[in-house]
This record gives C-alpha cells, structure tokens and sequence, in this order.
C-alpha cells in the first residue's frame, strides 16, 4: 500500500500540528504497530518532525539565550526597579 499526496499532506500536516509529547506517544505507539510499509512511512515522518520541533525549539532557547546575554544587568535592574515604581504609584492612585 502506497501513500497518495493527498494522505501525504494530511499526515505530514497532523504531525506538524502536534506538539513534541503528542509525537513521542505517537511515535510509540507507530513503533509498536510497524506491522506494514504504510506504518513504517508514517513512523519515519513523525520522527523527521520530531526533530524538527526539536531543531525549532533549540533555536528558540539559543535566541531566548542570546537575548538576555546581551542585555546587560544593569539595564534589567533599571528596568525592574521602574517597574517597581510604576506598581506603586498605580496602588497610591
């Protein structure tokens, strides 16, 4: 049994819709099912996407990382003490 485009793009588009827990329990439970090829492509899909979700969410961190590294400490300092302030005239108000 072959995959059409159609079941292609129906497929690849539930893997990217699910999140990376959702995929490991699918990929599980594909695992256990390997009983034909039609199994056998959309366990190799799940897993691309997969790594896929986990490549997007390194970038992510490294941003998120980069990010603060590059703020100084200084600056968020001021920053919280500001906002500090704001919350407290807003309670005198």
């Amino acid at each position: 049994m072959s995959l059409e485009a159609n079941d292609l793009q129906t497929i690849v588009s539930n893997y990217r819709a699910m999140d990376i827990e959702e995929l490991k329990k699918n990929i599980i439970d594909l695992e256990e099912k390997s009983d034909c090829s039609l199994q056998l492509s959309k366990l190799d899909f799940a897993i691309n996407e997969l790594e896929l979700k986990y490549k997007e969410r390194e970038e992510q961190i490294d941003l998120l990382t980069k990010s603060l590294a590059s703020s100084s400490r200084i600056d968020r300092w001021i920053s919280s003490f500001k906002a500090v302030i704001n919350q407290f005239v807003d309670i005198k108000n």
